[in-house]
């Protein structure tokens, strides 16, 4: 999912949808509403997050989505386990900015590695010069200062590791629609999915931030 890239995503061919999530216990009651997601939508990656459970659990878990996720041509990135996406047949692994050196290192040079520097540009330069293939910023949402969307602006016009803006906001107000507009605009990936937004679409029809995001898009 991670190509360099220079200027806005405007310029560079436009944002890409960037799917997380719940936090999974049961990976086989999921996969209907993921599969129905990826047949709707184009969706360059899917952000697994697994609930903790011994490793044979984990395993029989990612094994239950990943031909789902990667025969859609979607990158599926494990979270937090570089371990376990390398020997499960993952194409990546999604750290914090400061994990990014043992990530690296575990999961070797062939998997992706992306790295959550919230709104940190040191921890972002950082991660960037430690290995990773795209920086993450956010969570943003309508509330959001503008010296956190300014960060995004200038990593996408100074910098060519793309990055990913983690939109936490949904659709209930004129002030979230600009915002994710803003996103759009400016991010080379748009993660969405993650806790607290199934109740706006992302995971359950008729998928009303997913229709908008592409419409933006």
């Amino acid at each position: 999912m991670a190509a360099a890239r220079n200027g806005t995503a405007d310029e560079s061919g436009g944002c890409e949808l960037y799917l997380v999530t719940p936090v999974l216990s049961d990976a086989a009651a999921f996969l209907p509403r993921l599969g129905q997601v990826l047949s709707a939508f184009p969706v360059a990656a899917v952000r697994l997050r697994l609930a903790s459970a011994p490793r044979e659990v984990l395993v029989r878990e990612i094994g239950v989505l990943r031909a789902t996720i990667q025969d859609c041509g979607a990158a599926l990135m494990l979270d937090r386990l570089p371990e376990l996406a390398r020997e499960t047949g993952c194409d990546g692994v999604h750290v914090d900015g400061a994990d990014v050196p043992a990530a690296r290192r575990v999961a070797g040079d062939a998997l992706q590695l992306g790295a959550f520097c919230g709104t940190s540009r040191d921890v972002a330069m950082q991660a960037g010069e430690d290995g990773a293939d795209y920086i993450s910023f956010g969570p943003f949402s309508e509330t959001s200062g503008e010296a956190d969307i300014g960060l995004l602006q200038w990593w996408t016009e100074m910098m060519e590791l793309p990055v990913v803006a983690e939109y936490a906001g949904g659709l209930q107000h004129g002030t979230e629609t600009a915002r994710l507009d803003q996103l759009v605009r400016m991010a080379d990936f748009l993660a969405v999915g993650g806790d607290g937004q199934a109740r706006d679409g992302v995971w359950d029809a008729p998928f009303p931030l997913l229709d908008a995001v592409r419409s933006l898009g």
